[in-house]
C-alpha cells in the first residue's frame, strides 16, 4: 500500500509540502498502517527514503517467494490481489508454512519502534504480541499454571533503520534499548528477575520497572 500511494503523495509534496500530509495518497498510506511521515523537504522525507530503498523491493521478494507463479515483472505489483490469488495459486499454504502462532515456549521480548515504517507496528509487534496473549489465553489451566514471560517495549519515534537517524533528528535509536532488554531477558532466564512490564519507553528515556507510559505508546510520532 505505501509503495502504491507513493507517487501520488509525492506529486502533493511537490505541489505543497505543508498540504501534503493532508493528502489522500498519504491517508491511504496511514491507513494502511504506516505511521506517520517526516518530512524534512519535498525531495527528502521518511517515507520516501523507505519508498526508494525497501518498500518495492520487500514485497516484490516476499510475493515472488509466496507466490512465484504471478507475473510480477509483466502485470507489476500495483495489480497483485492477495485475495484473488488464494484460488488460483498456493500462495496461502506458502503464508501458513511459517506464519506465527504466538504460542512461546520460552521468555521473550519484542523491542519496536512505534516509526518502523517497513515493518508498522501495528500490523507487526503489537499484532504479535495479541497473538502471544492470545494463545497462551487459551491453554489448560490458564490463568493459574505458569507461563513464560513476554513483553513488548515500544520506542517511542524508534525506525526500523537505525541510520535514518542522521537525516532525521526526531527518530530514536533502538538498538541501545535492545541491548538492554536482552540483558533484563538473561536476568530473568538465569536469576528469575521479574523483567518490567510492557511499556512505551519515552525519548531519551529507558525500560522502566514503573514505567511513566505502561502498555502503547499514545502517538506513532511524538514531538
Amino acid at each position: 500500500m505505501g509503495a502504491l500511494n507513493f507517487p501520488d503523495y509525492q506529486t502533493a509534496l511537490n505541489n505543497n509540502v505543508a498540504t501534503a500530509p493532508n493528502s489522500t495518497a498519504a491517508k491511504n498510506i496511514q491507513l494502511a498502517g504506516y505511521p506517520p511521515d517526516i518530512i524534512a523537504s519535498n525531495t527528502t522525507t521518511l517515507w520516501k527514503q523507505h519508498y526508494e530503498n525497501y518498500w518495492e523491493l520487500t514485497a516484490c521478494q516476499w510475493q515472488k517467494r509466496l507466490d512465484p507463479t504471478y507475473d510480477t515483472y509483466g502485470s507489476g505489483l500495483g495489480t497483485y490481489n492477495y485475495i484473488a490469488r488464494l484460488s488460483v495459486s498456493d500462495v496461502g499454504a506458502q503464508l501458513d508454512a511459517f506464519a506465527t502462532t504466538g504460542l512461546i515456549q520460552k521468555p521473550l521480548i519484542t523491542v519496536a519502534g512505534t516509526e518502523d515504517s517497513l515493518l508498522p507496528i501495528d500490523h507487526h509487534a503489537r499484532a504479535y504480541a495479541r497473538a502471544v496473549a492470545a494463545s497462551l489465553a487459551a491453554q489448560p489451566g490458564y490463568p493459574h499454571r505458569p507461563q513464560p514471560a513476554y513483553r513488548l517495549y515500544e520506542v517511542q519515534n524508534g525506525n526500523h533503520i537505525e541510520s535514518y537517524k542522521n537525516f532525521f533528528p526526531a527518530l530514536e535509536y533502538i538498538l541501545p534499548h535492545a541491548q538492554h532488554a536482552f540483558d533484563l531477558l538473561v536476568g530473568n532466564v538465569e536469576q528469575g528477575s521479574a523483567l518490567p512490564p510492557d511499556q512505551c519507553i519515552p525519548r531519551g528515556g529507558a525500560i522502566a520497572s514503573g514505567p511513566a507510559q505502561p502498555g502503547h505508546c499514545a502517538l506513532l510520532l511524538a514531538p
